[in-house]
C-alpha cells in the first residue's frame, strides 16, 4: 500500500462526542471508576489506618499504624484503521448528494461521515465491553489486553462462588444471585454501594423468574426498570460470560484510557494514489485493573 496522506480531517461537528461514545458508554464502563489520561503505567496508591481509637489519658500516646500500598493499571496500545471504498456507497446514495466527477476526492454523500463514525464508535463500545472483562492476551484467539476475569483467576484474595450444576436458567436464577448475595464480605455489604454485574442472558431468567413468581409484573412493568436483589441493583454488562457474575463496588473496578473527547485524533484519509480508497484511523490506550481484592465476588 502506497503511504497515505491526510486529506480530510473531521473535526467537527462530524465528530463531537466520538471517543465519549466509543469508550465510555456501556452499562459497565458508565458505573466503574474511570482513571483519564492513561498513557502507560498509572500508580494508584492505598491507605490503610488501621485500628486508631484508644482511651482517653493525660498522656500523649500514640496509636495505629498507617500503611501505605500502591497497585498499578497498565494500558494497551489499541489502533482503528476502518476502509472506506467509494464504490460501496456510490450505488447506495441519491447522486445529487455527490460531488460531480467519479475521482474526486473527499467525495463523501451528505452525512456519511457523520453517521460511520457513530457506527465505528458503537463497535468500539461494544468490543471494549467485552475486553473489559473476557480479555486474555494469552488465550486463543488472543484478545488486545488482559480483562478483570483474567486477573481474578490470577488472584487468590478474590473471593469465588462456583457455579450452579446444571448452568444457570430461569429456574435457578433467584437462588444463585442469592449465593452471590451470602458470599458479599460484611466490609461492603451495608455501605449500599455494592452492585452484581450479571450478563444479559441471566437478566433475561431473572427477568422471567420475577414475572413467573408475579405474572401481575406483566401488566404494571412496561419499559426500562431497574433490576434489584433486595437492595441491590443488577447491572447487565453485555461483556460477561453467561454464566458468570461479579459483585462489587464500581469504584473497586478501574478503567483507564488516554482519549476520552479528543476528537481531533480521529482523521479520514485517502490513498492519494487510489481517491476511491479511504480510511478511518485512530488509535487510543486502554486497560482495566481493581483496588481490593478481598472485596470482590466472582460466581464462575
Amino acid at each position: 500500500m502506497a503511504g497515505l496522506i491526510d486529506n480530510t480531517s473531521y473535526t467537527g461537528k462530524d465528530t463531537d462526542g466520538f471517543f465519549s461514545v466509543a469508550l465510555l458508554t456501556g452499562d459497565t464502563k458508565s458505573k466503574v471508576r474511570l482513571i483519564p489520561n492513561a498513557k502507560s503505567t498509572v500508580k494508584m496508591g492505598s491507605l490503610n489506618l488501621g485500628s486508631i481509637l484508644q482511651a482517653d489519658s493525660c498522656s500523649l500516646e500514640g496509636v495505629g499504624a498507617y500503611t501505605l500500598a500502591q497497585k498499578s493499571l497498565e494500558v494497551c496500545d489499541i489502533a482503528i484503521k476502518v476502509p472506506i471504498c467509494a464504490k460501496d456507497y456510490e450505488a447506495n446514495y441519491l447522486s445529487e448528494s455527490l460531488r460531480a466527477g467519479s475521482n474526486v476526492d473527499e467525495n463523501f454523500p451528505d452525512g456519511f461521515v457523520g453517521y460511520l463514525l457513530e457506527l465505528v464508535a458503537q463497535q468500539i463500545s461494544t468490543e471494549t465491553e467485552a475486553l473489559f472483562w473476557k480479555g486474555d492476551t494469552e488465550g486463543s484467539p488472543a484478545s488486545l489486553c488482559d480483562g478483570l476475569l483474567k486477573k481474578f483467576l490470577a488472584d487468590a484474595t478474590v473471593i469465588d462462588v462456583a457455579a450452579a450444576s446444571p448452568a444457570l436458567s430461569k429456574d435457578n436464577i433467584i437462588s444463585e444471585i442469592g449465593r452471590l448475595y451470602d458470599a458479599v464480605p460484611d466490609t461492603i455489604s451495608d455501605k449500599g454501594k455494592v452492585v452484581f454485574f450479571i450478563s444479559p442472558k441471566a437478566a433475561k431468567y431473572y427477568r422471567q423468574a420475577l414475572v413467573a413468581a408475579n405474572p401481575a409484573l406483566i401488566a404494571y412493568n412496561n419499559g426500562d426498570f431497574t433490576l434489584r436483589y433486595i437492595d441491590i441493583e443488577l447491572v447487565v454488562s453485555a461483556g460477561l460470560p453467561t454464566s458468570d457474575m461479579v459483585a462489587a463496588e464500581p469504584m473497586n473496578l478501574w478503567y483507564g484510557t488516554d482519549l476520552v473527547s479528543d476528537e481531533k485524533e480521529i482523521s479520514v484519509v485517502t490513498d492519494p494514489t487510489n481517491p476511491k480508497q479511504s480510511f478511518i484511523i485512530t488509535s487510543f490506550k486502554w486497560g482495566v485493573n481493581y483496588g481490593v481484592g478481598a472485596e470482590i465476588v466472582w460466581y464462575t
